[in-house]
Parts: C-alpha cells; structure tokens; sequence
C-alpha cells in the first residue's frame, strides 16, 4: 500500500501503458547512433507515459480515495492518485516485485464488498481466460458512484504475458461493462492511428526479416520504422476503425 501524493507527486518513469516498456538502447551495440536508430526504430520508443491514458481521469477527480491498480504488472500508478493505491496481481514466476499488496486472482480479489473508490485496469483484460468473472468481481469490490477506468487492445498483435485471449471493439466493451451493472460514460480509442500501424509493420518486418531477403527487410525496419515512429509520437489522428486499444470508463450506480 502506497500513499500517493496529489499532482507534485514525481512520475519515475518506465511504463508505457499498452505499449511496453521504454527505455534506452543497450550500450555497446554500434556505438551512439547506431543504438539511437535501433531505439527509434523500436516498439518502447513510440508508447507515451501512462500518464497519457489516466491523466484525463485524473483531472476529473476519478482517482481519489482508495484505487486497485488490477493486474498491476510493473507499473507505478501513484503519482496520478489522490489518495491510497493498492496494487494487486498474480504471484510471478520468481517474484521479486516488492510494490504488490494484494496477491490474489483478478476475479477473486479478498477485500470486502465496496472497499474502493475507483479501479485501474491497463491492458490487462485480454489476458484474462474469462472476463465475464473479472469484471463483475469490479462490480462487487468497487464502492457505489465509483468508477472503473479499463482499456484493452483492439488492433494490435498477439503478446503473451503469458497468455493472450482475446480483442475488444468499442460495443463488445461497453457490452461487458454494461451486462454486469455498470454504466458506460465514455468508450474512445487510444493512441493514433500510426501507432496500429507501427506495430503491425514492426512484426511483419520482422517476419520477413527471418527469410532469404532478410537484409533487405532489416533495412527497411531501419528506414520505414523511425520515420512513422516520429510521426506517431507526434500526431493525434485516430479512428474507432484503426484503434490501437480502446479505453472504457464506467461507473459503478450510486445507492438508491
């Protein structure tokens, strides 16, 4: 349990939400700019901060009080809540983590009825075997009038960590809030339309990269990849049709 600062609250880096990790080219691979070409023609180098999808909830007063970060992963959330986090998660081969309070499947989490105020849930949900359990497990811990703030991929390539189930369009995600009781306030895409393309193009130049031509796919990751990197970081086009992931908040009804 952390208790978190409000908005001078430091961000230490290192999550990037769906994305991944960012981080720096390892040292000693080419020299300088042969490890900055090779970090901007990566995956971590285009992801924003996770400030980015929880920074308009954090406006919006959603994250005070006590907050479960579901699935918490590596991810520091604290600076973006006004109160008390709680990070559960399941126990990792070889945990070293030291930051997860609650051990405990994410459909079965061992805190009474309506303990918190709002919940967390990045890129978490097409992990899961069966959401159906999950989300009303949400319903149950969250307090009335609370909120949970979720977002799942839509366009992206399969990940496992270490399964992968399934995608989300907008409807089948406000479908799954809304079944269990919630209200939907508010389904929208994340991140541009650049970003679904990085990552498609990153995979499949990596595939082809494996063949007889590989050298000449190698190159075009060199050429191709920083150049729509850059203008992803940049450009805020998106589309629900070319969604890299799509971000739910729903609301828990406030006692009669």
């Amino acid at each position: 349990m952390r208790r978190a600062g409000g908005a001078g609250a430091g961000h230490p880096g290192g999550a990037a939400g769906v994305g991944g990790a960012r981080g720096p080219p390892a040292a000693g691979e080419g020299g300088p700019l042969i490890g900055f070409v090779k970090r901007i023609a990566s995956q971590g180098f285009i992801w924003p901060p996770i400030d980015y999808e929880l920074l308009e909830a954090k406006e919006q007063g959603l994250l005070r009080g006590t907050v479960l970060n579901a699935g918490a992963g590596v991810r520091d959330l604290s600076h973006l809540v006004d109160g008390t986090l709680i990070n559960q998660d399941i126990r990792w081969q070889d945990e070293q983590r030291t930051d997860v309070d609650v051990y405990s499947p994410i459909h079965d989490i061992p805190v009474p009825d309506g303990h918190f105020d709002a919940i967390v849930c990045i890129a978490v949900l097409e992990h899961v075997e069966n959401p159906e359990e999950v989300v009303p497990e949400f319903f149950r811990v969250l307090k009335p009038g609370g909120h949970v703030v979720a977002s799942v991929p839509f366009l992206q390539p399969e990940h496992k960590i270490p399964t992968d189930f399934q995608r989300y369009t907008r409807d089948g995600l406000a479908r799954l809030f809304a079944h269990h009781g919630f209200e939907v306030v508010s389904v929208k895409p994340l991140f541009s339309v650049y970003h679904t393309l990085h990552w498609i193009l990153y995979e499949w130049l990596v595939l082809k990269g494996r063949g007889r031509a590989g050298w000449a796919f190698k190159l075009l990751r060199v050429v191709l990849l920083p150049a729509l990197g850059l203008v992803a970081r940049r450009s805020t086009l998106q589309s629900p049709k070319l969604a890299s992931a799509f971000q739910i908040v729903a609301r828990k009804p406030a006692a009669p």
